[in-house]
């Protein structure tokens, strides 16, 4: 998903093999996992911020105090790292084993309908569904209520009534949330662990 390359060729030979060994470490390039769960935690860095989550904004559904990329904690958990050698020095890759961290770094649009759970019963029904669209005659054999509209998704309980979900028409976009990234920070960061390591070359 991201990569970054340290070029090693233009050095004398020995030093040169001597650093390459050094940095082709996976725990030296997992420094890429933790600038990028930083970012998650603080949704952004100096030079992005994630926008809230749709849910935050208009106050519906399960995630409407959640935090982007990181209440359902899928893509967070499976952030990894490899380093490898190259004709030209050591290469450190950030990668996702979720399979959509691209997806957020460039921002998407979802198909409709999309089904939001807004009550327990709902909920595993909807995620059984997986990605949109959503199959909302399937909701309506399971029993599942929908919401009229926004005011009552918001408050889900009126009288004896409970709605259990409420439905997106038309193609919402998700705005890009850049997990891989190159603020100031993050190479000032990456410098200091490469310099702590050819330090350590005896």
């Amino acid at each position: 998903m991201a990569t970054i390359k340290l070029p090693t060729d233009k050095l004398p030979q020995a030093i040169e093999m001597a650093i390459r060994n050094r940095l082709n470490d996976i725990k030296l390039s997992s420094i890429l996992v933790d600038r990028a769960k930083m970012r998650i935690r603080k949704g952004g860095d100096s030079t992005i911020k994630y926008p809230e989550l749709w849910a935050v904004e208009e106050g519906i559904g399960y995630r409407k105090r959640g935090k982007p990329l990181r209440d359902t904690s899928t893509l967070f958990n499976m952030l990894s790292s490899k380093s490898e050698k190259t004709s030209g020095g050591v290469r450190w890759t950030l990668t996702d084993g979720s399979g959509y961290g691209i997806k957020h770094q460039e921002g998407f649009t979802n198909e409709g309908p999309i089904a939001i759970a807004l009550s327990s019963k709902a909920k595993p029904i909807i995620r059984g569904m997986g990605d949109p669209p959503h199959d909302i005659l399937e909701l309506d054999s399971a029993g599942l209520e929908e919401a009229p509209d926004a005011d009552a998704a918001r408050n889900p309980r009126k009288g004896n009534l409970k709605y259990d979900y409420y439905v997106l028409e038309g193609n919402p976009k998700v705005p890009a949330r850049p997990i891989a990234n190159n603020p100031p920070e993050d190479i000032k960061a990456i410098a200091r662990v490469i310099k702590r390591e050819i330090k350590g070359i005896k």
